[in-house]
């Protein structure tokens, strides 16, 4: 990958990679190259400085931080001969320099030799057995760094990691793993990540940063609906931004849901209430049945019998 901004350099550097069989990247250095550069993990870099922005080496720094693009070569073109860049450009995170205008073999023969020995390093620390998986916790997340192939070298190391105690103190972070080092990613790949997906099977989600890998888990995978694939690390970041963000509402809208409802009364005794005992002779209250006043009533009729004697009295 070249980055260039001067548009007549950049036609040149056209020219002198016109007809290789390598797959060539010319851009200008913006914010979406640097991702670019982070998700296609290129075999090298070639790095056009002016001098003038100090982005160019925070940039170059910045590929130095992360794992993945840490051992990327980067080759400096400058536009002329500097001795403070040429005594530092290595402590600055360049691999090599060389000086414009450019010739086109000498330009090759360069590029050649620094993919050469940065693969020859690549082996070296495989034959080597070092660690191939990186673990970058933070807070809420674990992000389990790839930088081999897969089923050869990676799966057979998780296989120490993930000790029950490990699975036990991930149970409540979010899981990712970083993929865009590792040299090779088709079906047997991802195949391990679905087997590996098992061993998370508390997660609703496996994230997976793919990189140039991102279209074999679209061929391959089986189960989609398990991982959430990203091209490039910052497209992880926010959507932890958002994750973050919506777990920060859901906890206030709890808080304030509770302060509405008020503290919780105390729950009901069984034993039953004492009550007063009732006073004797105490007439009850009037009530409003006891003081209405009773309608009319029809008088009741009374029977009078009456005899008569023989004088003729009553």
């Amino acid at each position: 990958m070249a980055i260039e901004n001067d548009t007549l350099a950049s036609n040149e550097l056209e020219g002198f990679f016109m007809g290789l069989r390598q797959r060539v990247v010319i851009t200008k250095f913006t914010q979406t190259v640097k991702e670019y550069v982070k998700s296609s993990n290129p075999d090298i870099i070639l790095m056009s400085l002016t001098f003038r922005d100090k982005k160019e080496l925070e940039f170059v720094i910045e590929l130095r931080r992360d794992v993945i693009t840490a051992g990327i070569p980067i080759l400096a073109l400058i536009p002329k001969e500097d001795e403070n860049f040429v005594f530092n450009h290595k402590v600055l995170g360049f691999t090599d320099y060389m000086v414009k205008p450019l010739e086109k073999t000498l330009l090759l023969e360069r590029i050649h030799s620094l993919v050469e020995d940065h693969k020859f390093n690549e082996t070296s620390k495989t034959r080597d057995n070092i660690s191939f998986v990186v673990i970058d916790r933070n807070v809420g997340r674990v992000i389990f760094q790839c930088r081999a192939n897969l089923k050869r070298f990676v799966f057979p190391e998780f296989r120490k990691i993930f000790t029950p105690n490990f699975l036990k103190s991930v149970n409540n972070e979010y899981v990712c793993f970083d993929i865009r080092g590792v040299p090779e990613v088709g079906k047997e790949e991802v195949e391990v990540f679905e087997r590996i997906s098992k061993i998370f099977a508390t997660k609703d989600k496996i994230h997976v940063i793919a990189g140039r890998h991102m279209g074999a888990f679209v061929e391959h995978g089986t189960d989609d609906d398990r991982f959430q694939v990203f091209m490039a690390p910052n497209e992880f970041d926010e959507f932890m931004k958002m994750e973050d963000q919506r777990q920060e509402e859901l906890r206030k809208k709890d808080k304030k849901d509770k302060h509405e409802k008020g503290p919780t009364p105390p729950p009901a005794s069984a034993a039953p209430t004492p009550t007063a005992p009732a006073e004797e002779n105490k007439e009850a209250p009037p009530t409003a049945e006891t003081t209405q006043e009773a309608p009319p009533q029809a008088p009741t009729p009374i029977a009078i019998h009456t005899e008569t004697n023989e004088e003729g009295k009553t």
